[in-house]
């Protein structure tokens, strides 16, 4: 037969504090680091910071900013993730291929002249990377061609009074 085991469990509140523990210590933290105190502030200037909220952002500046930074996050979302970096990631990389091309240009300090143009025209490989560069700028004056009057509508095809 097997030996019994004395085992005496301790008392519930030494393994786990209490919700109500739980509950002190988290008022007391927030007290000391100050928190407490701004939600305080914060409560009870209720009516002066809504009024100093509302003043700001019924300015004419503001409400451009809200509507541009819409207009910016509504085409972001329109992108899929991984085409959104590829693109950033490929802009980074002709940044730096453009810097390095340009230092290049400033040692040699020399154009490359008529028959260095001719050369570039017979470059099949600068017409197939410049071809899907021609189309996007096309596509781009097109768009800076069209007339928006609200531009939140203009997207979601919805009417709307904000300006």
């Amino acid at each position: 037969m097997a030996e019994r085991i004395d085992y005496t469990p301790p008392p519930n509140g030494d393994l786990d504090p209490s919700a109500q523990q739980e509950w002190e210590r988290l008022l007391e933290g927030l007290h000391e680091h100050g928190f407490l105190r701004f939600a305080n502030d914060l409560v009870r200037s209720n009516t002066q910071l809504a009024q100093i909220l509302t003043n700001a952002l019924s300015r004419e500046g503001s409400l451009n900013a809200i509507q541009n930074l819409s207009s910016l996050l509504i085409a972001l979302s329109s992108i899929p993730p991984g085409q959104f970096h590829k693109t950033v990631y490929a802009a980074r990389d002709a940044f730096v291929a453009m810097e390095t091309e340009i230092r290049s240009e400033r040692e040699h300090d020399k154009a490359p002249g008529f028959s260095g143009a001719f050369r570039l025209l017979k470059d099949e490989e600068l017409w197939q990377a410049l071809t899907p560069l021609i189309g996007g700028l096309k596509t781009f004056t097109a768009g800076l061609d069209r007339d928006v009057e609200r531009p939140v509508s203009d997207r979601t095809g919805k009417p709307s009074d904000f300006q």
